[in-house]
């Protein structure tokens, strides 16, 4: 079996957000803790606050070292892709190569309307986004004509850097979400599939579909990985764990019952339990995202690595 990787989710603060040094002094001992990578949600409109994604990134990049970075996901179609290629190769210049690209379209429509963007041609728009991506980021000049963006002659310097784990040889852009849609675009465009909150019989069914339409649009054998985004509360027990993460379950109202199938909580023990179901179904990345108000986070950081990501890292 691959070793598995454990991530971190950085945003969603609905509890209220960690001050700039506390997410600063995270990220310098992130490492240490045994956490593989870093993910950050990206909003326009929210009900909380949240950090701008790219800004954050770089100040990640700059206190780790070895660590996989990106956004999960960005809500590409709501940018020029251009712009987001030269944003992201300079992410992955300044970080030695460790960005990982994750999009997708988001469900808070608020965000088009915003922005002035149609909903109906936000599919589309991300398609195209996909595409452009990938040909500013491995050719010198780059052209493009689609129905929403069209350039000629196009050259962004530096480039990501090479990658020999996917079939592009550029940097990964997995895809995020699980509508049938989802599904298709990444058969169909991308290197990964990232969902988030499902359980594990959702989340294999998902990747059945994606494996079966691989093969209907001629990739039946591409690289397509998968990681897992799952919200995370780790306490001494189940209730103890369940009793501090109340004030974001409660939020959820009917819903909670279904929120609670896809987290995971309780002791070390509790969650390590329940990621065995996922990979039994040969699932190897989580991205744990800690349920916490600001003075918890940290802790909660430091337990996803040490209790979580490490036990995996000596089972290696």
């Amino acid at each position: 079996m691959k070793q598995i990787k454990i991530g971190a989710g950085f945003g969603l603060w609905r509890l209220g957000m960690p001050s700039a040094d506390t997410i600063a002094r995270v990220a310098e001992r992130a490492e240490d803790w045994g956490l593989d990578s870093f993910w950050l949600s990206d909003h326009l409109l929210a009900p909380s606050p949240e950090l701008d994604v790219v800004a954050t990134l770089s100040l990640l990049a700059s206190r780790t070292s070895k660590m996989k970075l990106g956004p999960s996901v960005l809500l590409l179609n709501l940018r020029h892709p251009l712009l987001v290629a030269k944003a992201f190769a300079s992410l992955d210049y300044l970080s030695g190569g460790r960005m990982v690209m994750a999009v997708g379209t988001g469900a808070n429509l608020a965000d088009y309307a915003a922005c002035g963007i149609s909903t109906e041609s936000r599919g589309r728009r991300l398609d195209e986004g996909i595409e452009i991506l990938r040909e500013v980021w491995t050719k010198p000049k780059a052209s493009y004509h689609g129905r929403f963006f069209n350039f000629d002659n196009v050259t962004i310097e530096p480039r990501p850097v090479a990658r020999s784990n996917n079939d592009t040889g550029t940097m990964d852009i997995w895809v995020g979400g699980r509508s049938d849609a989802v599904l298709k675009r990444t058969a169909r465009l991308a290197d990964g599939y990232f969902a988030s909150f499902q359980t594990p019989a959702e989340f294999g069914a998902n990747m059945e579909k994606i494996r079966g339409y691989a093969a209907e649009y001629g990739r039946a054998n591409a690289r397509i990985e998968a990681g897992l985004i799952l919200l995370c509360r780790i306490a001494g027990s189940r209730e103890k764990a369940l009793d501090e993460a109340r004030p974001m379950i409660s939020a959820f109202g009917r819903g909670a019952e279904q929120f609670l199938e896809r987290s995971v909580f309780g002791s070390s023990e509790d969650v390590i339990g329940r990621l065995s179901e996922y990979i039994a179904l040969g699932l190897d990345k989580f991205v744990l995202w800690p349920i916490a108000d600001p003075q918890a986070w940290p802790r909660q950081i430091e337990l996803v690595g040490r209790e979580i990501a490490s036990h995996y890292a000596r089972g290696a």
